[in-house]
């Protein structure tokens, strides 16, 4: 067993505060877990993340004495969460400037062959998507089966919501949730 397990566990169970350390086990800054499992090998006396779990979930004072070293060392942790949160967003503004490089590029290019293989690709998956559509849309007609699968429709139209700007499924669910109801 890993400590990432260890901290899934407290991050449910735990309650304010000690879930912070479930969150420092559970992210990726090697300091960071370091700094989690130190908190918690202190507060268990073990270096094992099998007998560290077995003691969180059966032994109520081992959780109340994280409880202790979290609130001693709470400004410690909140710092290494701070640095986990601000890696994880400076990655991924790297990873959309990287991604936005290489759109520009391919756009700008003097070839026009390769100036005009996002625009194709859109088209293609457009048609491929329509043809999709219509082809199911004849066999409910004629046998009155219900071929049409979403998840195919949507493999068939993601280049084209790609040229569109839809790069993830997540940024559209974010879109809706923020919408909300009116």
């Amino acid at each position: 067993m890993s400590w990432d397990k260890v901290g899934s566990w407290l991050k449910k169970n735990a309650g304010p505060g000690t879930a912070l350390i479930g969150s420092l086990l559970t992210g990726n800054v090697p300091g960071a877990i370091a700094a989690g499992v130190s908190l918690v090998s202190s507060a268990t006396g073990s270096n094992d993340p099998v007998e560290v779990l077995a003691q969180l979930q059966n032994n109520p004072e081992t959780l109340l004495k994280l409880k202790e070293l979290y609130y001693e060392n709470e400004k410690l942790v909140r710092q290494h969460l701070q640095v986990m949160t601000k890696l994880q967003l400076e990655d991924q503004q790297h990873e959309h400037q990287q991604t936005q490089e290489t759109i520009r590029a391919g756009d700008s290019s003097l070839d026009e062959k390769i100036r005009l293989v996002r625009p194709t690709m859109a088209k293609q998956s457009w048609v491929a998507t329509i043809w999709y559509c219509i082809g199911c849309f004849g066999v409910q007609s004629i046998t009155s089966d219900d071929l049409f699968n979403l998840g195919i429709a949507a493999i068939l139209s993601s280049p084209a919501w790609a040229y569109l700007g839809l790069r993830t499924g997540d940024k559209l669910a974010q879109a809706w949730k923020d919408r909300g109801p009116k």
